[in-house]
């Protein structure tokens, strides 16, 4: 059997995939270090449902995949059709950056950007087996078998590996009382990787996701529909995106301007009800044919009617999904209803009268790993240098997914370098509310992230991202191999002499009665009446400054009294949230503990005592009285090591 050896292997395409891939790419700098192993690589960075970008939680999430060095925001700034910032009624800590996007052009970006990286080596085919081996620590990856399309096995060698299936482990499709294997339209599901899981003792769950009809552009009365227009002045993800990001070169490849897009607004009404509630019976949710939990915000819309019984109809986006086809995306209406009841909701719906269903709405269900078995860094618990990642982990969204991803291909990588490993806390980002979130919490539904989650959250804003995060990406070693991260370097001094002049301008600068520092925490006085404050001055010393650094300047200044009494609770917090519990503790012998916290200790293993206060089960008191038994524990076991010296 063929044999190829790399330093990092990633399985799967998808979100999570090249983001692992990119991010091992960028800490290792080494030619065909990382392998990139697709069923199909032309599926290589495809939108699979919705074709959007960021949103409420969502878009802080790219934000900071971009601080890190990621590609999520570049390839959603180079192929958007729509921008919008979500909130902004609200203050600056949960503004949520989004954009519709060309799905044909994203995934082309994407390809575009992978492909141009010496590191990545993409391979074509499917996984059979996981290599691992024992050793006196437990097992270890050493990677994995896969059966290419020509029928070639061929054993993929490395030290790690990281799994990012998506969907598509014992994928199935539901549409009425049809199933069909896949994990997507038209594509195979992954089986062999389950049961490989199920073999090496990993705890499998189910879940289910779904995905709206598509409909044809030329069939919908487009002009009679209100319109929803994006943002005039778009907002970019990237930093490397400065305002007028459109021309010029993103990830090493020029890519044209791209004509911008208005979405309509329809409706169901109680003609889709009706419909709906006459065909229950053939709804597989209802059914039992369906028996796994789907994103609780995100229902199908035979859900919704059957939930919200009173609501008379739900909002409908249609929303084009490339200048290249002619189909539009009907978010507001997933379902896995039969055909013949998906033409009756869609025709119901103003607008749609004549619409023709280009792809019928379907239901998918998976399988999943319980996230409680791998570590905050993404790592299983039980094999040694075997990551997971995206929504193999229990979360929704391409967000979220490629959040995981940035993690695992980081910490892959410092792996295959014995150099220790990498983590988020809770204050420092999204990122590391979700991975601790993950691990602390059994999802019963797809995990998708909110504001309301992030406890820091005047802190994590969408606008300081890189503030917060790039100087980590430096210290990591992700922007030293390649031209982009040498930009991101250079972009950053930048903004940090332009944020640091600036906050000496407000203190300085006089507009009306009062100093800028301090009209700034007037209601009333807004982002542009700052940078008309300040920005003379400001260009004639940095030259051109982009909309987000008077974003950021407002906003810490807004904020600044809130944000000091955060800092003194997390400084306050930080020593048990900080402290570790060893990984040899039986918490079966601790018999002063209730049943339920020696569960859910036992259950989710902790590795401190922050994320032992979060897990579900456990009081205070409970808390208390471990730390106690902790202390004893490892005295017990200092004892126990110096008698074994003595003897």
């Amino acid at each position: 059997m063929a044999k190829k050896a790399y330093q990092v292997i990633v399985v799967g395409g998808g979100h999570a995939g090249v983001e692992a891939a990119w991010a091992a790419a960028n800490r290792l700098g080494v030619p065909n270090s990382v392998a990139l192993v697709s069923l199909d690589a032309s599926k290589i960075g495809v939108m699979s449902c919705n074709p959007a970008i960021g949103g409420l939680a969502k878009g802080q999430l790219v934000r900071e995949i971009d601080a890190m060095g990621g590609l999520m925001g570049l390839a959603a700034d180079a192929t958007g059709i729509q921008f919008k910032l979500l909130n902004t009624s609200k203050g600056a800590a949960v503004h949520g950056p989004r954009c519709q996007s060309d799905k044909i052009a994203y995934t082309r970006a994407v390809q575009a950007m992978i492909g141009a990286r010496s590191e990545i080596d993409i391979v074509e085919g499917g996984v059979e087996r996981l290599l691992t081996t024992s050793t006196e620590d437990g097992l270890c990856i050493q990677g994995v078998a896969i059966a290419t399309p020509q029928g070639e096995q061929i054993e993929l060698m490395a030290s790690a590996v990281i799994l990012t299936t998506g969907t598509f482990m014992r994928g199935i499709m539901h549409r009425g009382t049809e199933t069909t294997p896949g994990g997507r339209a038209g594509e195979e599901p992954a089986n062999p990787i389950s049961a490989a899981l199920t073999e090496l003792g990993f705890e499998l769950g189910r879940l289910k996701t779904g995905t709206p009809p598509r409909l044809a552009l030329e069939s919908i009365d487009w002009d009679s529909l209100p319109v929803q227009e994006g943002d005039e002045s778009p907002m970019p993800f990237s930093e490397l995106s400065r305002e007028g990001w459109r021309v010029g070169e993103i990830g090493c490849h020029a890519f044209p301007l791209i004509e911008q897009l208005s979405c309509r607004q329809t409706h169901t009404g109680p003609g889709s009800h009706d419909a709906i509630r006459a065909n229950l019976d053939r709804a597989p949710i209802f059914t039992g044919q369906i028996g796994s939990a789907g994103p609780r915000y995100c229902p199908s819309i035979e859900d919704k009617v059957v939930r919200f019984a009173e609501r008379e109809q739900h909002g409908v986006y249609l929303e084009p999904e490339s200048h290249e086809t002619n189909w539009v995306y009907c978010n507001g209406i997933s379902t896995s209803l039969p055909e013949d009841v998906q033409e009756t909701i869609v025709r119901s719906m103003p607008g749609c009268e004549r619409a023709e269903i280009l792809m019928y709405g379907y239901a998918v269900e998976y399988d999943m790993v319980r996230p409680h078995q791998m570590y905050v860094t993404g790592q299983s618990r039980s094999v040694s240098g075997f990551f997971l990642a995206g929504q193999i982990n229990g979360t929704s969204g391409y967000e979220e997914a490629a959040a995981q991803g940035l993690v695992a291909g980081i910490n892959a990588a410092m792996h295959a370098q014995g150099a220790g490993e990498f983590s988020l806390d809770r204050s420092q980002g999204y990122i590391g509310v979700l991975m601790d979130d993950l691990v602390t919490k059994t999802p019963r539904e797809p995990y998708r992230m909110f504001t309301s989650r992030a406890e820091y959250r005047l802190l994590l804003r969408s606008d300081n991202a890189p503030d917060r995060l790039t100087p980590l990406a430096v210290e990591l070693g992700l922007l030293d191999h390649h031209g982009l991260g040498l930009q991101r370097k250079m972009n950053f001094a930048r903004r940090s002499k332009i944020i640091e002049h600036g906050r000496r301008l407000m203190e300085t600068t006089v507009d009306g009665e009062k100093k800028v520092h301090d009209r700034v925490l007037e209601a009333a006085y807004s982002v542009d009446d700052l940078r008309r404050a300040i920005e003379p001055e400001l260009v004639q010393f940095m030259g051109e400054v982009d909309i987000g650094i008077y974003l950021t300047l407002h906003a810490h200044r807004r904020y600044e009294p809130y944000v000091k009494r955060q800092v003194i609770e997390i400084r306050r917090h930080s020593e048990m949230e900080h402290k570790p519990i060893p990984e040899w503790i039986d918490y079966d012998s601790m018999d002063a503990l209730r049943n339920e916290a020696r569960s859910a200790l036992g259950k989710y293993r902790p590795t401190t005592f922050g994320q032992a206060s979060r897990l579900e089960g456990l009081t205070p008191a409970d808390l208390t009285l471990l730390s106690v038994l902790v202390k004893r524990a490892q005295l017990a076991e200092r004892q126990k090591n110096r008698t074994v010296q003595v003897d």
